[in-house]
């Protein structure tokens, strides 16, 4: 059962609207609204028209759970597309906030609906209309990414021109079993640039 804030009780019982307010945590957040008309809150405007009026869909779990959730935005300004162009969008928070207004148009009450990391970008556009999807996991995402980093050799030596530890990095065997044969398959001296590599030789 979730109990309701007593300020929001109250709000409830006179005439109201609701909007849902979408912040993107970039360096200069990203705010938008799917309501009608931009709204204020806490200082920020959340501007209107750059949010598709649908809105997000969530649901309420009682386990922790990694579920996406699509975002869309409208592009037809370049700006929006500049902005996710140049930024590093990838597992930058998203924060989505449910707004109650009173009669007045302002808004009365917040609550926080949803937090997540952007997983996915992309986008379609056509002669009238551009559209951003962004898919944002759920919080609990983070907990699951991969840690370290991935490299190959070319990749290295764009920024250490001189480091030689990723040049085999492509053939690195992951199973090296003691007293009997191993599953990863044979590289020969040939494969290996015919630097400090063993074949493998058949037992007879």
């Amino acid at each position: 059962m979730i109990s309701l804030n007593p300020e929001l009780k109250q709000l409830l019982k006179g005439p109201h609207t609701t909007a849902l307010l979408l912040t993107v945590h970039f360096s200069t957040p990203f705010r938008a609204t799917n309501s009608g008309a931009s709204l204020k809150h806490n200082g920020a405007t959340f501007v209107k028209g750059y949010w598709s009026d649908e809105g997000i869909r969530t649901e309420q779990q009682g386990s922790p759970k990694v579920g996406e959730v699509p975002i869309t935005l409208k592009a037809i300004d370049s700006a929006i597309s500049a902005l996710f162009f140049s930024e590093n969008w990838l597992n930058t928070p998203v924060t989505v906030e449910k707004a109650w207004l009173n009669s007045d148009g302002k808004i009365a009450f917040t609550q926080v609906i949803y937090k997540g990391l952007i997983a996915e970008k992309g986008g379609e556009e056509s002669e009238k209309t551009a559209n951003i999807t962004l898919k944002s996991a759920s919080i609990w995402a983070d907990f699951e990414a991969a840690r370290g980093r991935k490299a190959t050799h070319k990749s290295q030596q764009l920024f250490y021109p001189n480091d030689m530890g990723m040049e085999f990095s492509g053939s690195v065997i992951s199973d090296i079993p003691w007293g009997r044969e191993g599953k990863s398959p044979a590289i020969s001296s040939a494969g290996r640039g015919n630097r400090g590599a063993t074949e493998q030789q058949e037992q007879k």
